[in-house]
């Protein structure tokens, strides 16, 4: 049998149980539809991602931050040069993603 160290140093995140979890789970997802507070799912409804939908991330943003670019309140979708509302593809400015206190996935 080898000598090993009993008292290794664990990890933070093994420490407190779980890892810390995202905050755009507190809105509901406007893709696959999942409730605040629960994760997202696939399209047959497994519970199988461990990050948030691209969707339920730009609502979060757009529920919590103003946003810097375009300076329009909580709440209300960010807007182009023109006063059009962004599209789909990318319906958040990635300084909102900031401003709400996350990078841009």
């Amino acid at each position: 049998m080898t000598d090993r160290p009993r008292s290794a140093p664990m990890p933070a995140v093994l420490r407190a149980g779980r890892p810390p979890r995202h905050p755009a789970l507190a809105v509901r997802c406007p893709h696959c539809a999942a409730a605040e507070g629960a994760r997202c799912t696939t399209r047959s409804g497994r519970v199988t991602k461990t990050e948030p939908c691209p969707a339920r991330v730009a609502a979060w943003a757009t529920a919590t931050a103003v946003c810097p670019t375009c300076q329009v309140l909580q709440t209300y979708p960010c807007r182009d040069n023109h006063g059009n509302e962004l599209p789909d593809s990318s319906p958040v400015h990635p300084a909102r993603y900031t401003e709400a206190g996350r990078p841009a996935a």
